[in-house]
């Protein structure tokens, strides 16, 4: 198991993923393949309006995250602060009870109520603020081997 950030503790079991917002998936791709990490085909995902591709690597979840349109809340981050680390992961067992936990510490919240994420997840984002200046994302994944 990950240790988790103290403002987490309780809330999240384990990383699930680290994404990074790219340009172009299909630029940044080779590079981390060449690296060794797996990767499937990119998904849309339409209530972000992103790409996304997962790669994998002994078990870690890299996630590329690229806009699907000048629209897209990442074609912002990517105008103020270019490609890289856009946020981490951690897995929950149940998304709108970890957003109840998280109301209850008085942790800073996006959002306020479960939305669908990659990959059939269920997900939440807690603001910087909560957290260090990291935008943290709660996910609730169903094929999760650690569920």
């Amino acid at each position: 198991m990950t240790d988790t950030p103290r403002e987490l503790a309780g809330i999240a079991h384990d990383l699930h993923h680290v994404a990074i917002v790219v340009r172009s998936i299909a630029e940044a791709r080779s590079a981390w393949e060449a690296l060794g990490l797996a990767s499937a085909e990119p998904e849309y995902i339409e209530d972000q309006d992103v790409n996304v591709l997962v790669c994998t690597i002994a078990g870690q979840r890299v996630e590329l995250v690229e806009p699907a349109s000048e629209t897209s809340p990442v074609s912002n981050f990517l105008e103020k602060r270019g490609p890289g680390l856009h946020h981490l992961a951690f897995e929950v067992r149940d998304c709108a009870a970890a957003i109840e936990a998280a109301k209850e510490r008085g942790l800073e919240l996006i959002d306020e109520a479960p939305r669908p994420g990659s990959h059939g997840t269920t997900i939440a984002f807690l603001h910087p603020r909560a957290t260090g200046g990291v935008l943290c994302e709660l996910v609730e994944d169903p094929s999760s081997s650690a569920r």
